[in-house]
């Protein structure tokens, strides 16, 4: 226990250097919880965009139908005929779609040849595209009844379209659970968490690793009266409890931050998501056990823990969503450990259902990470064994003097 507590006493002294990580990583969470506004609802409502219409023809029946149409399922903006007023409403959002109806459009309409109807909509966006086609759609039936009966007059045809525009047929909505999903903010948080556990864990254990392998140390060790074994199992227990500590304040900081957004959510996937970090960080020991050989110096030790924990965060898709990455990446990432716990993520939160088949991907995806952090651990070993064969095993390792 002497190296269990020796250990311990190293890292409360470089405790600040650990606690940066954590207070920053905390500060930056809780600001972006602080503006993070989402209501999760299962209830649809139609959407009611914003249009106007310009009518430079008469007033008759079949354009009086068409806009008492449009306003059914939009909201009016009202706005004079002008050039300027038109594009600064259009500018400012203050409406979605603008339909200028030309002079004799109705004639022409009725003739069988109608005139084209000017449409100024914003670039992209779907409200514009929507009643668009509820225009196109008024006007599709006013041409198919007028053909198919051309003794009918615009009264007739206005009246028979408007109603059958206005049948709709019943829908029931049915949810396989009576569980909210994940909110947005608890998945994002778990992606992100990937880093923080990575490079916590790292500074933590190499800082430690570092300090026993001075060369002085390490010399008075072999004379000590405790025994390898002893000692291993020191720097296990350290290791244990260090990975503990960060998982479980990490995952709890998450839960607690966004637990209003996690209102009516299924427990079970939360125990998912807690499952799914404890599994990367073993992971993160297995790569800190490792990486711990070829640290030598703490500028070393800054800059390995930043840079692969960073790079491994956007190669996995932790701050980087994996869509948006190239095809050569995507296929590159799925030998990191941090793609298989960000596509265990998004499979938990996606769940609707826990049953063995919607389950297995979550499996595998947990199988993958263990493989990684028993595949490393391994090499970690055969490592340290061919290491501490070596004479240059003696070389220098610059630490700050422990007091």
């Amino acid at each position: 226990m002497k190296v269990f507590k020796a250990s311990l006493l190293i890292l409360k002294r470089r405790a600040v250097q650990v606690m940066v990580y954590l207070v920053m990583f905390t500060a930056m969470f809780v600001i972006i919880a602080s503006f993070y506004k989402e209501q999760v609802s299962t209830d649809f409502s139609a959407v009611r965009p914003a249009f106007t219409v310009i009518n430079r023809d008469r007033e008759t029946p079949l354009t009086e139908g068409l806009m008492e149409y449009l306003r059914d399922r939009g909201t009016e903006c009202v706005l004079p005929d002008e050039q300027k007023e038109l594009q600064d409403a259009a500018f400012y959002h203050a409406t979605e779609y603008i339909l200028i109806i030309p002079e004799g459009f109705d004639e022409s309409l009725w003739s069988g040849t109608p005139l084209s109807l000017e449409a100024v909509s914003i670039p992209g966006a779907a409200k514009g595209y929507y009643i668009d086609s509820l225009a196109n759609q008024y006007l599709s039936f006013v041409d198919a009844y007028h053909r198919a009966d051309p003794a009918l007059t615009r009264e007739a045809v206005a009246g028979m379209v408007l109603e059958a525009l206005s049948l709709e047929a019943s829908a029931e909505t049915v949810r396989q659970t009576s569980s909210q999903p994940i909110s947005d903010l608890y998945e994002s948080y778990n992606r992100v968490q990937s880093y923080i556990l990575m490079v916590v864990t790292l500074l933590c254990v190499s800082s430690i690793t570092m300090s026993f392998r001075r060369p002085d140390l390490r010399i008075r060790n072999l004379c000590a009266p405790t025994t390898a074994r002893q000692k291993n199992l020191g720097l296990f227990l350290y290791c244990a409890l260090v990975g503990f500590f960060v998982w479980l304040s990490t995952s709890l900081l998450g839960y607690f931050v966004s637990r209003p957004s996690l209102a009516g959510a299924d427990g079970r996937l939360v125990a998912l998501l807690f499952a799914n970090s404890l599994l990367y960080t073993f992971v993160a020991l297995a790569i800190a056990m490792l990486l711990n050989y070829f640290i030598s110096t703490p500028n070393t030790q800054n800059a390995i823990a930043n840079f692969l924990s960073l790079a491994l965060s956007f190669l996995g898709g932790a701050f980087v969503p994996l869509e948006f990455l190239s095809e050569g990446l995507r296929t590159a990432s799925r030998f990191t450990p941090v793609y298989w716990y960000s596509q265990a993520v998004s499979d938990i939160c996606d769940l609707t259902i826990l049953n063995k088949e919607s389950l297995a991907p979550v499996w595998r995806s947990f199988a993958m990470e263990l493989f990684f952090a028993a595949a490393i651990l391994c090499l970690a070993l055969a490592v340290g064994r061919s290491k501490n064969k070596a004479e240059k095993s003696f070389g220098s390792i610059r630490t700050e003097i422990e007091m």
